[in-house]
């Protein structure tokens, strides 16, 4: 096959269209990449040919003079919601229509695969009659009425009122996100597409829309559309060499890991938190900072490690528990590993995640402003409490019996050949 990939710098999202992409290459297909500049060398590496885009706008979200929507200048969940319509998902959606529709002029693709966070790239596709795939790095987030809503970090709701809760607000997002489809209807009529009504007609417009992520993980994974297909997490991270400075340190001395976001969210406080709570905790932590902040600036307790980055899969392993920010990706390694979590959501889909860790019994959830005190406390916690580990340990093993790494590539062949989901 000859694939164009429509990327976009989402933070954590990005391993996962690359490892779909790396896993395409792998296969023996053609995969060409638009992107931003700041993606080039990962694409590339995962043996993609790359191209930047030429009227989408760039975004890296590693430095705050160049992270493009700036979610996290603003508290205000309504504030944050408009920077994404207007600087994302609608205010560029003609250049990524245009950047996809002319690349494939000048060269033809079977399949279009695009960012879930850049829908409108799919309208080139549609517009030069290519397939398209939505490419969907986290549990499902498409509103419907048995499920909370994306953002709200709640669990399904119990009983007639939980479950009108739950009706209740997918109904009211769905009228928000319909408020935005004017904007996109506008696109889409300039170069001759039908309307589409709210953003389960917008996901209808492609032929597939792969979550990465495992239906144990999700809440309501039965009922998604027929179009939808569980891929399961897409995770570059097999053990290897290069993985920073760390140490297991002495047999029996918890190890905890601390990763928070790979992008700008004003998370050096907390990071600071976290390592004064190992401090105090009587463990060995380790802390990665990410391309976002740089280590010299967390004063390090003694038996704690900082350093701007490990790979996951060589030190969980070893680890008792991972404090993280909630970040998809960071959530599935730990538990695929069977290890439990303290999950502290700094925005965007992580408290959704926490939500699903609570859910699954496999770890606790704190405010991101907790406490040195409150961190310490969960730490200790989670690692003292067997039931936690236990449960995690359950979800390693759902995790690894719906684990199918081949599954991502079937499925655009599958596409092409004309199957349809299974």
């Amino acid at each position: 096959m000859k694939i164009l990939v429509a990327g976009w710098d989402s933070g954590g999202g990005v391993e996962a269209v690359q490892t779909v992409v790396g896993r395409a290459v792998a296969r023996g297909h053609q995969v060409r990449v638009l992107g931003t500049e700041g993606l080039r060398s990962r694409f590339e590496a995962a043996g993609a040919t790359f191209l930047r885009y030429r009227y989408a706008p760039d975004n890296d979200m590693s430095k705050p003079e160049t992270d493009l929507v700036k979610d996290w200048q603003t508290r205000n969940p309504v504030s944050q919601w408009r920077r994404v319509r207007d600087r994302q998902l609608c205010g560029p959606a003609r250049e990524f229509c245009r950047d996809v529709a002319e690349e494939l002029r000048r060269e033809a693709a079977d399949v279009t695969v695009v960012d879930t966070m850049i829908p409108a790239a799919m309208f080139g596709s549609e517009v030069r009659g290519v397939r398209s795939v939505i490419v969907m790095h986290g549990p499902y987030m498409i509103p419907r009425p048995d499920i909370p809503p994306l953002g709200t970090g709640w669990m399904p709701g119990k009983g007639p009122l939980g479950r009108l809760r739950d009706r209740s607000a997918a109904a009211v997002t769905l009228a928000v996100f319909r408020s935005w489809m004017p904007a996109l209807n506008r696109v889409r009529a300039e170069v001759g597409l039908p309307p589409v009504r709210g953003l389960p007609g917008l996901m209808a417009r492609a032929d597939r829309v792969l979550v990465c992520s495992s239906p144990s993980y999700d809440f309501g994974s039965g009922s998604v559309p027929a179009n939808v297909c569980y891929v399961g997490p897409q995770l570059d991270d097999d053990p290897g060499e290069g993985s920073g400075e760390w140490r297991a340190g002495e047999p029996g001395q918890p190890l905890v890991l601390v990763g928070l976001s790979s992008t700008v969210m004003r998370q050096e406080a907390l990071l600071e938190r976290a390592a004064d709570a190992l401090g105090q905790a009587q463990v060995r932590g380790l802390v990665t900072t990410g391309p976002a902040v740089d280590p010299a600036v967390i004063s390090v307790p003694p038996d704690v490690t900082v350093t701007r980055w490990v790979r996951h899969a060589d030190v969980l392993p070893h680890c008792s528990a991972v404090i993280t920010h909630g970040g998809h990706g960071t959530v599935m390694k730990a538990l695929i590993a069977g290890v439990p979590l303290i999950v502290v959501p700094l925005g965007r889909d992580q408290p959704d995640n926490a939500g699903r860790v609570v859910y699954a019994g496999a770890g606790v959830r704190l405010r991101k402003n907790a406490t040195v005190s409150a961190l310490r406390v969960a730490i200790s916690r989670v690692i003292e409490d067997p039931r936690y580990r236990a449960a995690a340990q359950h979800m390693a093993a759902r995790l690894a019996a719906e684990r199918n790494d081949n599954l991502v590539v079937d499925e655009l062949e599958r596409l092409l050949a004309g199957g349809r989901v299974e």
